[in-house]
C-alpha cells in the first residue's frame, strides 16, 4: 500500500509532536498561549488526523471509538506507517499508538487519569514518545487503519 499524501502528512504531524506533554483528556489544546500542545493517547491521533483534513473526532473519539470505527488490520506484519496499534483487554482498548514503520510506535504515553498538570506529566515522564517495538506493552489488542482519503 502506498503512503498517501494525507497519511504522510499525518505521520509528519505525529512526529512533530514528540516530547509534547501528556495530559488526561487533552486533544491538542495548549496550557498557555505560547506553551506546548497537550495530548492523551487518543487525543494525539484525533488532533493530528483532523489537522490533515480528516474528520474532527476530538469530541467523540477515544480508544474505544477508534477500535470500533477504524478498519481492522489483520496482523502486525500488515501494518503500514500511520496505522494504529491498540492495547488493552479483549473488547476494552485503553491505549493507542501510531505505527511509524519498522515496528516503531509513537504516541502520548506514560500518563493516566491522574496526569492533569504539566508537573504531573514531568513526574511521570508522560509525553509523546517512541518505543522501538509494537509489543512495548504485553497487551496488544489489535491494529486499525484510519480512513485516509488522499
Amino acid at each position: 500500500m502506498p503512503i498517501t499524501s494525507q497519511r504522510a502528512a499525518f505521520l509528519q504531524l505525529v512526529l512533530a509532536q514528540m516530547h509534547s506533554p501528556y495530559r488526561w483528556g487533552a486533544k491538542g489544546q495548549r496550557a498557555a498561549a505560547d506553551g506546548p500542545r497537550l495530548f492523551d493517547c487518543s487525543g494525539l491521533v484525533t488532533w493530528c488526523f483532523n489537522q490533515v483534513g480528516g474528520k474532527d473526532w476530538r469530541a467523540t473519539h477515544n480508544t474505544d471509538r477508534l477500535w470500533a470505527e477504524c478498519a481492522p488490520v489483520a496482523s502486525a506484519a500488515d501494518l503500514q506507517p500511520g496505522d494504529l496499534v491498540l492495547y488493552g483487554k479483549a473488547g476494552d482498548p485503553d491505549h493507542v499508538m501510531v505505527h511509524v514503520g519498522a515496528g516503531v510506535v509513537v504516541g502520548a504515553s506514560g500518563g493516566g487519569s491522574k496526569t492533569l498538570t504539566l508537573d504531573d506529566a514531568v513526574r511521570a515522564d508522560a509525553k509523546v514518545k517512541s518505543f522501538t517495538r509494537v509489543e512495548y506493552r504485553p497487551d496488544v489488542l489489535g491494529f486499525r487503519r484510519l480512513p485516509f482519503v488522499s
